[in-house]
Order: structure tokens, then C-alpha cells, then sequence
């Protein structure tokens, strides 16, 4: 008989470990706290490392449906020099931008026969008897085999097990928005652009959206300025190359985002028993290399290709936290390390920086790629 699988949390990891497990025939059943199963926030990278599990899943030439094609990333100086140019086209599935919401349809259309309960939050789990029993605050108790906590970076489930602590911020806030098509981006191009202290990330993710973020150092938590959250980042980019100040100006302030730079420490082990963790829940990640959803994506094909054939759950989740412990370790340290790159302010060591990152990616660019892209369930 199939085991029968509690996923807390419907955002685009939880979805895609609906997906999977549901087509290695385990029985799932996916609770999400938020009143309807929907996605917010801005646009997305999909690698290849997450496109190949997409493939896999059947569902990919619906993803490219709905995002851009990656096949160049640029990275420049804000003057608009080029420090790097690096093909993005060289691997077995493309890379992809789009938008959050579109990837999560896609996700959620898939799921045909999959019980979804929206407006039902995970408080708490109690195991028991080879199995565990998922809390609500609304007052449910529902019962399975296994319990998979995908509830984000400040997971209930994680607490339980782990104890409660506060995510780390790593010295930066992020802006997220969405503009329409200036026309003065290039199809299939994403670019980053890195200054002093502060970095602007340009993604076209198709349908006539651009996707665009900017991160400044300061101390977390930091209020938008006296003038609203357009005007601050506006002022703080107003020099840039083209199309930054055009892009800034014409997006419409509902539409920026901002949320601090946070990860936390990696995990010996993730779960205990019959539960386990997956995504933000088990390992948040800056989004420096764009893998906070491909690393939920590959534990979602992890969990599907163990789990079926497992002695019992439990031994199933801890192979799956075997396999999964050091990938995403190294992911989040190279995101963490890029990040905190990108971010030096000092002028000379912003010119020494730059210098070295350029030598550095023309000389080797396919293995620094794909250590991170490249991978393979």
C-alpha cells in the first residue's frame, strides 16, 4: 500500500512535492495557511538543475509557456561596462525567468486528483504508532505516515523539532519589482549590475514583464524612506546605465517588494521520525544564485525517487536528508559568499573585486556554472 503523505505548506516547493510524490503513487494531501492556493512576490530564475525536474514532471513546456528563455547573463558595472558575459544555453534544459504566480499555476493545475486544503495552518505534530498526527490552528488533526514541512524559512515544523530562532540577515535589503517592456532590454539577457554597496538585477520573464531587483547594505528591518519606496530607490539609482532609472520609473509603487537578506546555518539533520523538512523550511538560501526554488524543486524529485520503494517513511526521509544535506549547503554558502561580494563598498576593493571577477569567469566560467546548474537527480 502507498504511504500516505501530509505536505504542510502550498507555495511553489510544497506544489512541486505534490507533483512528484503523487506521480511516484504516493497518496498526498497538501495544506496551505493562506486563504486560497496562490503565490505572491516577483519574478524568478528556473536553472537547469530545476527545468530538468520540471522536464521530468511533464509539466515544463507549460513553464516555458509562460516565462522567457534564458540565454545570456551579463554582469556590468553601473556606468553600464561589461565585467562578464556568460552563455546560458549550453545545457540539456533551458534556463528560465518568470513570474512566481505563473510558475505556482502551472504547479497547481497539475494537480488533478490531489487534496488541497487552503486557510489551514500547521501549529504543531505529534508522532505515534508509525505515523504522525499535523495540528491546525483551526482545531483539525489529520493523520499520515509522513509529515513534510515546505512552510518557509520560519517553519513551525522546524521549530518543533529544532527550537525557535530568528533567521539570519546577512547585512542587505532587497526590493523586488515588476515593470512593463521598456524596449530597452535584450530578449533572453538578464543582467546584474554591482556598485558600492548596492546591486540593480534586470530578468525579462516574457509577456511584455520585466522583473527587477536592487539590494542597498544598511540594518535590517530599515523603513522605506520619508519620500515612499519608489522615490528612495530612485534616488539611490539615478545614475545607473540605462535601463535602470527607466525601469524604476515606470513600475507602479504596489508593485516593489522589499524583504531583508536572510538564511540560516545548515542542518546536521532536518527531521526526526516521520517528519521531514523541504525547501526554505530545511535550508533558506540568499537569493544570490536564484536556487531557493530550484533546491525546493530538486528535494521535491529527492523525496519522489526515494520515498516509493523506502522500508518505511522514516528511512526514506533520512535518506533523502543524506542526499540533500551537502548540495544544498554548498548552494547556500556560494549564495551567501556572492552576496556578500557583491555588496563591498570600499572603492578600491570595489575596482580590485571587479578586475578579479572578470579574470576569474573568463577563464572558467563552465566549471563555476556547473558546479550549481548543471546537477542532476
Amino acid at each position: 500500500m502507498s504511504p500516505k503523505v501530509i505536505i504542510a505548506g502550498g507555495g511553489i516547493g510544497g506544489m512541486a512535492a505534490a507533483l512528484a510524490l503523487h506521480r511516484a503513487g504516493v497518496d498526498v494531501t497538501v495544506f496551505e495557511r493562506a486563504p486560497a492556493f496562490t503565490e505572491v512576490g516577483a519574478g524568478m530564475s528556473l536553472w537547469p538543475n530545476a527545468t530538468h525536474v520540471l522536464q521530468s514532471l511533464g509539466v515544463l513546456d507549460h513553464v516555458i509557456a509562460r516565462g522567457e528563455t534564458v540565454t545570456q547573463f551579463n554582469l556590468q558595472r553601473p556606468d553600464g561596462t561589461t565585467i562578464s558575459t556568460i552563455p546560458m544555453d549550453g545545457f540539456s534544459t533551458p534556463s528560465l525567468c518568470i513570474h512566481r504566480a505563473d510558475l505556482h499555476e502551472v504547479l497547481r493545475r497539475s494537480l488533478h486528483s490531489i487534496r488541497l486544503e487552503a486557510n489551514q495552518t500547521v501549529q504543531s505534530y505529534r508522532q505515534s504508532g508509525g505515523g504522525v498526527t499535523a495540528k491546525f490552528a483551526s482545531g483539525l488533526e489529520a493523520w499520515a505516515d509522513g509529515l513534510i514541512g515546505a512552510d518557509g524559512i520560519n517553519s513551525a515544523i522546524r521549530s518543533q523539532i529544532h527550537g525557535t530562532t530568528s533567521p539570519i540577515y546577512r547585512g542587505y535589503c532587497i526590493w523586488r519589482g515588476i515593470a512593463p517592456d521598456t524596449g530597452m532590454t535584450v530578449r533572453g539577457h538578464i543582467s546584474e549590475t554591482w556598485g558600492a554597496g548596492k546591486r540593480f538585477g534586470i530578468m525579462p520573464m516574457g509577456q511584455g514583464r520585466i522583473c527587477w531587483y536592487a539590494t542597498r547594505n544598511g540594518p535590517p528591518s530599515q523603513p522605506d524612506g520619508p519620500r515612499g519606496r519608489k522615490s528612495e530607490i530612485q534616488e539611490l539609482f539615478q545614475d545607473w546605465h540605462q535601463p535602470i532609472p527607466e525601469l524604476i520609473a515606470a513600475t507602479k509603487p504596489a508593485d516593489i517588494i522589499k524583504s531583508d537578506a536572510r538564511d540560516r546555518k545548515p542542518l546536521r539533520q532536518w527531521g526526526e521520525g516521520c517528519v521531514t523538512l523541504l525547501g526554505d523550511a530545511a535550508h533558506p538560501i540568499t537569493p544570490n544564485v536564484g536556487q531557493g526554488a530550484c533546491m525546493a524543486i530538486e528535494d521535491a524529485a529527492c523525496l519522489a525517487k526515494l520515498l516509493p520503494g523506502a522500508k518505511d517513511v522514516a528511512t526514506a526521509f533520512r535518506a533523502y536528508e543524506g542526499m540533500r544535506r551537502t548540495r544544498t549547503a554548498f548552494v547556500a554558502r556560494q549564495a551567501r559568499r556572492i552576496g556578500a561580494i557583491g555588496q563591498w563598498e570600499n572603492p578600491w576593493i570595489v575596482k580590485a573585486r571587479d578586475c578579479i571577477t572578470r579574470l576569474v569567469l573568463s577563464r572558467s566560467p563552465d566549471v563555476q556554472l556547473n558546479a550549481v546548474y548543471a546537477y542532476k537527480i
